[in-house]
Parts: structure tokens; C-alpha cells; sequence
């Protein structure tokens, strides 16, 4: 360890009032780690904090299913599953356009059933409720209940309340009462609250205070973990505040059982009747006078006693993960390591307002002796499994992804995966993430639309190995995955009157008519719906032909639709052939109810596929690019599947694919492309796809 990172520990020591604070080792397992591009997504963009839980439940019933909340940079909350007999990933909208905040992702609870209840939050939004909606069948989140608003902050109670707020929810369930939900959130005046439902959810007790910080002049906000299991204990961890806003930052535990609450040694604090609990009454965990602290999750041992990971901070730069367990009738803390630092892309010139936003530490909750971390590798932060059998005092460390080219941060333990389950963790994958809103409420420089954040939710399962051989199976993994690397890589430096965007679009589109799944659907309506504000320099009259064909907003534009009908074969009269054919393609399908003189473009196409096109595809033009042979398939197979040209030629596209997903596996060469290459590999993939149904 270096001389000054040693100096850090030893101020651990110094500063921690008396408890036990020391240093783990660890050592490295051999692993087939990879980088996290390699790793499947369940969603291509999808966010969450980490004081909403749970996030991820597998659920095995009817279906094996591991099922995730999350909610996107355009504000939807979303709640999907992987199917682990079919593979496949299904998702659903709950709530379109709520806000666009990290903070707001949902959480998941199955009833008797295996209905899903599903719980989520504004952020920063005073008088807004808690939401709650429940899948009308079990194991099925295709139809939901209506929305229900709950307004669970009692103001007739609490009449001096500054803030009412209803911001994270953990909502937890005990068999031994009856099957009694709890739901957990921050509430009036930013303090750890709970409601109770007897009912299943239908109807709520008016929400109490349950944790009071000690306060002198302003509101403290304290931070809360929640965990059950499930019986009858429900543990809680506590911080006094945010450690950005506090000089010090402690945190503290306490369990519930049977009506009471109690400290880890089983000493009774105080009944459900005498809430709030104080912050004198909890057990400390860690006090420092020079260090804060954060906490990120708690679970239990095999016998029932919490177990705790959380964050410390001696610095803004220096973010240490620390491993807490009740051991022989005390807390023992073993620091493990120093993550790195923050993940936020602070921006030139500013300070970075969240510095205490670490990689994140999790615990495996049916394995609690094993943690999932990030960790800055390399300047990157990845994701590792460690493993102790020396309650944190060393651990053996996996590496499940390295040599990445993105952040990996907010890893989350899929509850109920047991051992042997293929799916033990999900993380976000950042391909920006600068602030955790696209408002930034005062906090820094307003952020513009196109600089909100953007992530995947990766989990621990490879991508489908992909192959040669032409199937129609094969054919959707291919462009999946060339799906997926547009989706979660956007150039957001082309405007949205540019033609290449407007072929991204349609290659997005493409691709969704195939699968039919929402998650693609939702990206073009939510594309369509939000227009980056953008102020143009050209005069309306001087875009680009080739942009109206492409742009999915020139059906919705009357000026642009009038150019459209006077379209003629001249117009698509270039020296270079390819993109201009595929374009007079394009237009013939999607724009032949308003074109006057359709019936001539159509003619004059099927002469130049005819008299042209088909003698190219073995030109060294042809073959020079990958979009220019995308094109050129597409162009004729779109021409065969619409009637234009002789079915005949079907044989020359489905060869003349084949060789080409040849090369575009060949070292992964589609990851290697622009992105108008890949939305015309997605645009020539669909039409292949129609030629081989009729095969």
C-alpha cells in the first residue's frame, strides 16, 4: 500500500471512537472475466440509486424469472424480466414521464400469488405521493391495475413539517404477521418513515416518523437500508444525514421483531408505540470526527445477526469499502479497499456536487459472506465478487468484468438467487453520467437534454455467441446486438433533421417490427415525443432531400410532405448508387399514398434493379464498405418482399447475406462501424428476415 494510503487508515483508527476498525486482505481467483460490452443488457437504458429496494427479485413459480425495476432518461419506469427457460427479456411501461431522476427507479414485491406490487417515488417534488401499481395476473407484467396514489406523509400529525416529500420505497412483507406489508420511505421533513397494509396494499396506515436524527438549526436527512427476511425481523441501517451536508456523518443499526424494536445484542430499545427512535438509542456501527460515512446495504448471517457494507470517506477522492458484521456481542469492521473515488463525469471547470457518489458495495443476501464491488481498474470502474470465510477479515476476489471502455457502477444481488442461479447480478453500465437529473436544480450549470444520463443495466450473463450460419434465430441475435450498440451509444452530436439519424431511426424501427418487443417500441416513442432543442442555421427550404425521405417527423410535417409528392426518378439520379436506390426504396414503401407520380417511381425503380443493381453486387464498389452492401441488400430484398422485384432474385440476397455476416462477425466488425452502417445493417437484416419466412 502506498505511504499516503496507509497514512488514511491510520486516521480509520484514530478517528473511529474506539470501534473496531482494521484492514482486510484479499488475493485474486483466476476468472474468465471479460469487458462489460460482452455482458447481456436488460434494458439499454435504465438507471437506478441505491436506496430503493429491492430492485431485482427472482421469482420461481409458473416461470423462472428474474424480475428489475429501473426507470430511463426520458422519465418512464419501466419493470421487465429475463425468462431463464426462453432466454428472453420482456418489459413493460408502469409510468410514462415521471420525472428524470436516478432516484425514482421502482421496487418489487410479489404477494401470496405472484402478483408483482410495485413501488416508486418522485425525487425533489414537494406534495407528490408514493405510487403504487399491482399486475392484474401473477408471474405477468403485461396488464396492471391503475395507478394508485399514496399519500402516506400525515401533515395532520406532523403540523410543523417543512418538506413533504415521498422519496425511496422498501417495501417488505413478514409471514409470522399474517402476511402484514411494511413500506418504508423518506417522508415528512426528510425523515425515515413507514405505512402498514394489512390488506395487501389496498389500504395504508398513516405514515409515522422512525428515525429522529439529533438536529440543532437545520433539517438532517438521513439515509436508510431496509432487509428482511421475510419471517419476522426487518434491520435497518441509518446515517444522521447526507455526508456532503453534515461535518459528521455516523451510522447507525437497529432491528425490528414482534411489535419492538432492538439493538444487535437482542437489548430492547422501545415498542412501536413510543416512535420515533432516537439516534442516542441506535447502535453505532461507525463515528468519526474526521471521517463520513454512507451506507450502501445490510443483510443477515445464517443466524440471524446483521451484517453491513458502507462507504467511508477521509477525503472527497478517497472512498474506502468497509465490511460490518456482529461478531462475538460487538461490531467489527474490516476496511477492504479504496474504490477509486467518484463515478460521475464531473465536467470541466465545476466542482462535482455529488463527491461521495461511489462505485457502489452490495451483499449476496443468500450468500452474505460474498460481496459484489466497483472499483476504479485502470481508471475504469469495474465489477469484482469477493468472498470471505473469515467474517471480512481476507477474501478472495473474481473479476467478472475488466478491460472495460465503460463505468460499471450501482451493482445490485438479485434477491432469492440462490447458489447455482445463472443470474446473480445486475449493474449500470455508464455511457454518460454526469448528474443523477437532467435538472439540476441550482446544484451546477443546467445540463442539457442531450447530456442527461445514459445507462445500461447489464447482467452476468454473456451475450449469445454469435455465428455464420443463417437461421432466422441466428439472424435477431445478430442484429439484436447491433440493436443494442446503437441504443446505448448515441451520437448525440447529429441533428434530428440530419438523414443519418433519420436512418438510425428507421433501422431501430426495422428491427422492433421483427420482435415486437415494447423496450424498442418505447425508445422510438420516446425519440419521437422529445425533440432535442436544436437552433438551426439553414433556412428550411435548404434541407436535404435525403433528410425528409429519412426523418420520422415528415409524415407529421406538411411542408415537408409537399416536397415529398413531387418526387420523380430524377431526383434519384446520382453517380454514387447505393444510398440514393436504398432511399428511392425507402420512399416507394413509406410515402406511395402521397407521391403524384408513384406509379413512375416504382416503374423506374424495378428498371434500375434491374438494368443496375443486380449487376453491382459483385462490384468492387459493392463490396468496399459494409453500409454500401447493406444498402444494396436492402434495396433489393425490400424491393422482392414488396412485389417490385422477381422473387427470383431471393437467392442472390440470402447468398449474398451470408457472406456478409461473415465479415461482420469476422473480429466483431459491426461493433467497429458508424452509425448509419449499423442502421442499415438493421434495415437489410429485417428484409432478409421477411425473405426467409417464406423460404
Amino acid at each position: 500500500m502506498k505511504p499516503f494510503r496507509y497514512l488514511f487508515f491510520l486516521l480509520y483508527l484514530l478517528g473511529a471512537n474506539g470501534l473496531a476498525q482494521n484492514e482486510a486482505t484479499h488475493s485474486f481467483t483466476k476468472s474468465k472475466a471479460v469487458s462489460s460490452e460482452q455482458y447481456q443488457s436488460m434494458t439499454f437504458n435504465g438507471v437506478w440509486s441505491w436506496f430503493s429496494d429491492p430492485r431485482a427479485v427472482y421469482y420461481e413459480g409458473k416461470h423462472k424469472r428474474t424480475y428489475a425495476g429501473w426507470i430511463d432518461n426520458y422519465g418512464d419506469v419501466h419493470i421487465g424480466f429475463y425468462d431463464h427457460d426462453t432466454k428472453q427479456i420482456s418489459t413493460a411501461i408502469i409510468y410514462d414521464n415521471l420525472e428524470i431522476d436516478d432516484h425514482d427507479n421502482p421496487t418489487i414485491l410479489f404477494d401470496a400469488e405472484g402478483k408483482l406490487l410495485v413501488f416508486f417515488n418522485t425525487h425533489l417534488q414537494d406534495e407528490r405521493p408514493l405510487f403504487m401499481r399491482t399486475s392484474t395476473n401473477p408471474e405477468d407484467i403485461s396488464d396492471w391495475s391503475p395507478i394508485r396514489e399514496l399519500y402516506l406523509n400525515d401533515g395532520s400529525t406532523y403540523t410543523d413539517a417543512k418538506v413533504n416529500r415521498h422519496t425511496y420505497t422498501n417495501p417488505v412483507r413478514l409471514s409470522k404477521e399474517d402476511g402484514k406489508i411494511y413500506l418504508f420511505w423518506r417522508g415528512i421533513d426528510l425523515k425515515p418513515s413507514y405505512s402498514v397494509s394489512t390488506d395487501n396494499g389496498a389500504t395504508w396506515s398513516k405514515g409515522k416518523i422512525l428515525f429522529q436524527p439529533e438536529e440543532l438549526k437545520n433539517l438532517k436527512s438521513p439515509y436508510t437500508k431496509v432487509y428482511s427476511d421475510g419471517v419476522s425481523k426487518i434491520h435497518f441501517t441509518f446515517t444522521d444525514g447526507h455526508p456532503t451536508k453534515e461535518k459528521n456523518n455516523g451510522l447507525y443499526y437497529i432491528y425490528y421483531e414482534n411489535g419492538a424494536f432492538y439493538k444487535a445484542n437482542g437489548e430492547k430499545n422501545k415498542d412501536v408505540s413510543q416512535l420515533p427512535i432516537l439516534q442516542s438509542e441506535l447502535d453505532v456501527i461507525f463515528e468519526s470526527d474526521t471521517i463520513k460515512s454512507w451506507n450502501w446495504d445490510i443483510a443477515q448471517d445464517a443466524n440471524g445477526h446483521p451484517i453491513v457494507t458502507y462507504a467511508k470517506f477521509p477525503d472527497e477522492n478517497t472512498h474506502v469499502y468497509t465490511y460490518a458484521t456482529f461478531t462475538n456481542n460487538q461490531w467489527q469492521s474490516y476496511d477492504l479497499i479504496d474504490a477509486g473515488g467518484w463515478f460521475p463525469k464531473t465536467r470541466k471547470g465545476t466542482k462535482e456536487s455529488e463527491p461521495q457518489y461511489a462505485g457502489g458495495i452490495v451483499i449476496d443476501h443468500e450468500t452474505p459472506n460474498t460481496v459484489y464491488l466497483s472499483v476504479k481498474r485502470d481508471s475504469v470502474f469495474e465489477i469484482e465478487q469477493w468472498a470471505t470465510n473469515t467474517k471480512g477479515k481476507s477474501w478472495k476476489v473474481k473479476k467478472i468484468t475488466k478491460n472495460s471502455t465503460k463505468d460499471n457502477v450501482r451493482p445490485f444481488a438479485v434477491r432469492n438467487a440462490k447458489k447455482g442461479n445463472p443470474l446473480q447480478i445486475l449493474w449500470l453500465q455508464n455511457t454518460k453520467y454526469i448528474y443523477y437529473a437532467h435538472d439540476t436544480r441550482g446544484k451546477g450549470i443546467p445540463l442539457d437534454f442531450k447530456d442527461r444520463y445514459h445507462t445500461a443495466v447489464k447482467m452476468n450473463l454473456l451475450k449469445p455467441t454469435l455465428n455464420a450460419e443463417l437461421t432466422k434465430e441466428s439472424l435477431i441475435t445478430l442484429l439484436r446486438q447491433v440493436a443494442e450498440q446503437l441504443l446505448e451509444n448515441p451520437d448525440h452530436t447529429l441533428a434530428q433533421n440530419d438523414w443519418r439519424y433519420g436512418v438510425m431511426f428507421a433501422g431501430i424501427e426495422a428491427f422492433y417490427e421483427i420482435t415486437k418487443e415494447a423496450r424498442y417500441k418505447n425508445e422510438l416513442l420516446n425519440i419521437q415525443q422529445y425533440q432535442q432543442e436544436e437552433s438551426e442555421d439553414s433556412d428550411e427550404d435548404e434541407v436535404n432531400l435525403f433528410s425528409l425521405i429519412w426523418s420520422h417527423n415528415t409524415k407529421n410535417d406538411r411542408a415537408a410532405l409537399q416536397k415529398i409528392e413531387m418526387l420523380t426518378p430524377k431526383d434519384f439520379s446520382f453517380k454514387t448508387l447505393y444510398f440514393p436506390v436504398a432511399s428511392w426504396m425507402y420512399t416507394i414503401r413509406n410515402f406511395k399514398e402521397n407521391i403524384t407520380e408513384i406509379e413512375l417511381l416504382k416503374k423506374e425503380f424495378i428498371l434500375e434493379v434491374n438494368g443496375v443493381l443486380i449487376n453491382e453486387f459483385d462490384s468492387e464498389p459493392f463490396t468496399r464498405t459494409f453500409r454500401n452492401e447493406a444498402l444494396m441488400i436492402y434495396s433489393l430484398a425490400a424491393g422482392i418482399n414488396d412485389g417490385l422485384v422477381d422473387i427470383k432474385h431471393s437467392d442472390t440476397v440470402i447468398e449474398t447475406w451470408k457472406k456478409f455476416q461473415e465479415k461482420l462477425l469476422e473480429n466483431d466488425q459491426f461493433k467497429k462501424v458508424d452509425i448509419e452502417t449499423n442502421a442499415a445493417i438493421l434495415l437489410a437484416g429485417k428484409e432478409v428476415f421477411e425473405i426467409l419466412n417464406v423460404k
